[in-house]
């Protein structure tokens, strides 16, 4: 699964895209967001994790860490029904985003 990232810097914001072999996600962040998510990455866990990682428009783009220590990222769109929301999400290996994450916060600070 080739994983590509492209970061922008607008003022504190970043764009940071991520592109697998079939989906594409764009979001906005912070260093702050991003080294937060970097941390909860590298810490030991049990059962499901998650944390706060940027937005995407109005909705909120979660970080998750699963059991298995498989990743997820998702949009969590507006709600639909009870204890249901539109959603979208990607799965990337744990390494592969920490070195993308890594790289972006990297990238950022290097100007």
């Amino acid at each position: 699964m080739p994983t590509e990232f492209h970061v922008i810097r607008q003022g504190q914001k970043l764009l940071v895209g991520i592109g697998l072999d079939n989906a594409v996600l764009d979001f906005v962040t912070t260093c702050h967001l991003l080294v937060e998510a970097l941390r909860v990455l590298e810490e030991p866990h049990q059962g499901l994790v998650s944390c706060q990682l940027g937005s995407f428009g109005i909705y909120s783009v979660t970080l998750n860490l699963h059991q298995d220590d498989s990743v997820s990222i998702y949009v969590d769109g507006p709600a639909f029904a009870s204890a249901r929301n539109e959603s979208v999400g990607i799965w990337l290996q744990k390494e592969k985003l920490h070195g993308i994450l890594a790289e972006a916060l990297k990238e950022t600070t290097a100007d």
